[in-house]
């Protein structure tokens, strides 16, 4: 049989499993934030400049990384990227390639009468191909609307792959168990709560100065929590969430600074809560060595309280984005209680 008609079987036999489903499906596998884009080659020049910008925003590591790490298929490569976590298809109705010719397979009826009216913009379908797997599809009647709408609907993709990303990583990394303990000990002490993996040690608690920090080895990794009062709700800024993280750097076993000049914040969320998010680097005294770190502050209006959830990197040689989205689903599990 030919190699292009096997990979058309294969592309039918994908797009039959997308509606009936498989009683045996794999868990899917893959790095926090690692994105698969399905498209044919004659669109990715109308639609990669609205995806980056989506995604690709980079993260000083020091090196810049991106987010999510794009990497792109079309609908004949697709069977060597079954088990990805995370995939976006991005096509029009009408198109020549193999992309196109894969959701021609998956929609019919109702359905492609809507995309070739303009009803239907966006799909989301959980686990088509592999257990704890989001497919987006994004499709358009000519390239110029498929790009409007990748660029229309940047707001909520990110929102949909990011809020996968953390329930899908939350589920995988606390498999092996979590320190219950600890949960309870935060909560009957502080008035707040973290969740957190089998393997993580406390390496610092400082109730004076106001934090508790948990380590993890191989590569080290932190998680940070950090919390105090304020008399006045307008001193609540980037700068202070920013200042009061870099002078707890001096208070540590093993001193860091931070660099003044390579800090950014944001809007942000955490646990369900709006936050300010500030990322920066941090380095040993010296400095020697360091990497990012990012601090989630929130704050409590009611009692005048604020807490802030620092996550750290130190792994040279080594991609950072992967442990960082390790260390944001333990941050994202932040709670505080009345």
């Amino acid at each position: 049989m030919k190699t292009e008609t096997m990979q058309t079987l294969a592309i039918l036999l994908m797009a039959a499993q997308f509606f009936i489903g498989c009683s045996v499906k794999p868990f899917a596998k893959g790095d926090g934030g690692a994105l698969v884009v399905i498209a044919d080659p004659l669109d990715r020049p109308i639609i990669q400049s609205a995806l980056a910008k989506t995604f690709g925003r980079e993260i000083s590591t020091p090196q810049p990384e991106p987010l999510f790490n794009i990497t792109w298929t079309d609908g004949k490569g697709l069977t060597e990227r079954t088990r990805s976590p995370l995939l976006l298809l991005a096509v029009t109705i009408d198109g020549d390639g193999s992309s196109a010719e894969l959701l021609r397979e998956m929609v019919k009826g109702e359905v492609e009468e809507g995309i070739r009216s303009g009803a239907y913009e966006v799909f989301k379908r959980r686990d088509a191909w592999a257990r704890r797997q989001l497919l987006l599809i994004v499709v358009g009647r000519t390239q110029r609307e498929l790009g409007q709408r990748l660029e229309s609907l940047a707001d909520l993709l990110y929102k949909w792959a990011y809020q996968f990303e953390i329930e899908r990583l939350t589920q995988e990394q606390f498999r092996r168990g979590e320190q219950k303990s600890i949960e309870r000990e935060l909560q009957d002490k502080y008035r707040f709560s973290l969740r957190l993996q089998h393997d993580y040690l406390l390496s610092e608690q400082n109730n004076s100065a106001g934090f508790i920090r948990f380590i993890r080895h191989s590569p080290e990794r932190w998680i940070m929590a950090i919390w105090g009062g304020l008399s006045d709700s307008a001193e609540w800024t980037p700068d202070f969430i920013y200042t009061r993280r870099k002078g707890l750097g001096d208070l540590f076993q093993d001193p860091v600074m931070t660099y003044d000049d390579r800090w950014t914040w944001e809007w942000s969320a955490i646990g369900g809560m709006p936050a300010i998010l500030v990322r920066g680097l941090w380095a040993t005294e010296g400095p020697t060595g360091g990497g990012p770190f990012f601090c989630y502050g929130c704050w409590d209006s009611q009692h005048n309280r604020y807490y802030i959830i620092d996550g750290a990197v130190f792994a040279p040689g080594q991609i950072k984005m992967p442990f960082l989205w390790q260390l944001e689903t333990l941050a994202q599990s932040f709670k505080f209680r009345e």
